[in-house]
């Protein structure tokens, strides 16, 4: 039901990104965007009991309030929307709305539109005090062009005629806003961990005695660990299940060598959170961008080699499927080098920005060598 809710709401919104080039003012906004979309709610808007223009809320004669819509329930207001010409800022009338909003008692959610952009609020604090901050927000642009977030999906099906609930508009506002701060929080702490975030979630998995010099590397391992994380919800979004034949878990957590940091091999090497921290980012780009099956199922044959200065990321044989030379002592926090035929080197402080590099390589690698357990002109 909500796929089908979603399809609807994408197509609605692709005839009203149609239409608006012809809404020149105010008037044709109203007539051409804004009715029609309260009529996508369920709501009759030919009816004035039920959808009224001009609606007034009075203070007192000497202070008038009108809104351009107000929804009416059993002759009461219960949603106060103001419009405004499409383009038009929005933020300029929140207080003419708010003012409507305390002037009339029966109010419980307020709208601003431009006929493409609509705002939505509630007064989850305090009775006909309007919230500072939307619960719902979003812009039929980016809805027309398939954008569209399950939060808003669930908000917009809660407004419709037949599930709207006055009395709890409030609390369901409530929790929207401080969902959408949880997920501003988990952003923030996606793009920079805190260290006592990065601490905690050590601890969570045993290890609970961390020297302050480890943990700038393993804030970097974080970061990485979160985008995987997004980035499997984004295949499984696509329904393109990461799968290992072996066994029934995602090549992208696949296991990766666990190396102590203060291990002492007898050869002098250690393998470094960056350098895992590479050889994990370079597999799950390329299962993002892989273009086909036999690419896809390719990553599991990636493997690294550490040396005394350089770090090799190859795909099945060493020399003949190098992918690139990774380097720490360089000034640079991320060195590659590619070989000249793929680009050479790349310096960059953060780690991103090799995906042409890397995935041209891997590419050529694969076609050279084959897939695992097919014959190729390397292998014979």
């Amino acid at each position: 039901m909500s796929d089908d809710f979603r399809q609807k709401f994408k197509a609605f919104s692709e005839r009203m990104v149609g239409l608006a080039p012809r809404c020149s003012n105010e008037e044709a906004t109203k007539m051409f965007l804004v009715l029609p979309f309260l009529q996508f709610l369920g709501y009759d808007i030919m009816n004035p009991d039920e959808v009224c223009p001009e609606h007034h809320a009075d203070f007192s004669e000497k202070y008038k309030n009108r809104v351009d819509y107000a929804v009416l329930r059993e002759g009461q207001p219960v949603i106060a929307i103001e419009c405004k010409a499409l383009g038009a800022p929005l933020k300029d009338d929140r207080g003419q709305l708010k003012s409507y909003f305390n002037a009339a008692h029966t109010v419980k959610m307020g709208v601003i539109t431009d006929g493409l952009v609509y705002e939505f609020y509630a007064d989850s604090d305090e009775p006909n005090m309007m919230d500072p901050t939307a619960f719902l927000s979003f812009d039929l642009r980016e809805i027309a062009k398939g954008k569209i977030e399950d939060s808003v999906v669930d908000g917009l099906k809660s407004l419709q005629k037949s599930n709207f609930d006055p009395e709890n508009i409030g609390a369901e506002a409530k929790r929207k806003l401080v969902f959408q701060n949880l997920v501003q929080q988990i952003e923030d702490l996606a793009a920079s961990p805190s260290e006592a975030f990065v601490r905690l979630l050590l601890q969570n998995i045993g290890l609970k005695h961390i020297r302050a010099k480890a943990v700038a590397e393993y804030m970097d391992l974080t970061k990485s660990a979160f985008a995987e994380f997004v980035n499997l919800r984004i295949l499984q979004r696509l329904d393109l299940p990461v799968k290992d034949k072996e066994a029934d878990k995602p090549v992208l957590v696949a296991d990766v060598p666990k190396v102590d940091p203060d291990a002492k091999p007898a050869d002098g090497i250690i393998t470094t959170e960056t350098e895992l921290e590479v050889y994990e980012y370079a597999k799950r780009r390329l299962a993002f961008l892989a273009d086909s099956d036999e690419l896809f199922d390719a990553i599991t044959s990636i493997e690294y080699k550490d040396y005394k200065g350089k770090f090799v990321v190859f795909y099945r044989k060493e020399r003949a499927g190098r992918l690139f030379d990774f380097y720490e002592d360089k000034g640079i926090k991320y060195t590659f080098d590619f070989g000249e035929e793929f680009g050479g080197e790349f310096e960059s402080d953060e780690l991103g920005g090799i995906d042409d590099q890397l995935l041209s390589v891997f590419k050529a690698r694969v076609e050279a060598m084959g897939a695992k357990g097919k014959r190729s002109k390397v292998d014979a």
